[in-house]
């Protein structure tokens, strides 16, 4: 993570227990977002994945290229997977990321806690 919003009370990472020990994302809010500086989506990339757990409704992650509110090339739906630590991966398709980008990723839902946030990936 190259970066991260500062809204208050500001997103952390704690210990995951996902399949072995690691690090997660956690206290997402509404509007929060995380960059990854120089990303290299190649020539085509069509799939972005994520491994998620929360109790919450309606939250979604939007993947944005150099800024968060750059273009808009996906949109991942994070649907309750029963707890704050019962992981489950989720997907959506992506669509006109191609190059070297600054990636953000912005998370969007109602209010207090969206989920807890382990990895992503592209494909």
């Amino acid at each position: 993570m190259a970066a991260q919003s500062y809204m208050l009370p500001g997103i952390l990472t704690d210990s995951c227990f996902d399949k072995g020990q690691g690090r997660m994302v956690s206290e997402i809010d509404n509007g929060d977002w995380i960059k990854i500086s120089g990303v290299d989506f190649g020539k085509r990339t069509k799939c972005f994945k994520a491994r998620i757990a929360t109790p919450v409704k309606g939250a979604a992650i939007e993947i944005r290229l150099d800024s968060p509110e750059g273009a808009l090339v996906g949109t991942c739906t994070v649907k309750p997977t029963g707890s704050w630590d019962k992981w489950k991966t989720v997907k959506s398709k992506i669509s006109g990321a191609t190059g070297k980008h600054d990636l953000y990723l912005k998370f969007t839902g109602g209010e207090g806690f969206l989920f807890n946030f382990n990895w992503w990936q592209f494909k």
